[in-house]
């Protein structure tokens, strides 16, 4: 049972990522006053992955002490988890 929750825990993490990614070109690219299908296609594109995606792995903060409050802390391990590979591969990825 532990193992199900860190899974599902870790993949709201990595959901929760590409979510904060979106609204934060959705957010710049408003800002920009760009067309959404330009927004779209910045959301998908590799151009400053790394960056985008450091800010969208701000949005596992709230999720990760929603699931601390809710006293589910398999599922917090789980969110936990996914960032520090997110974090991982990004470092990985510069080098």
């Amino acid at each position: 049972m532990h193992r199900k929750e860190i899974i599902i825990g870790f993949l709201v993490g990595i959901i929760s990522v590409g979510i904060g990614i979106f609204i934060f070109d959705v957010g710049v690219g408003l800002y920009k006053g760009s067309s959404f299908s330009r927004i779209i296609d910045r959301s998908f594109s590799t151009i400053l992955l790394d960056k985008r995606a450091s800010i969208g792995a701000l949005i596992n903060l709230p999720v990760f002490y929603l699931f601390l409050n809710k006293k589910k802390d398999n599922y917090a391990k789980g969110v936990l988890l996914a960032t520090i590979l997110i974090g991982i591969l990004f470092l990985i990825n510069k080098l």
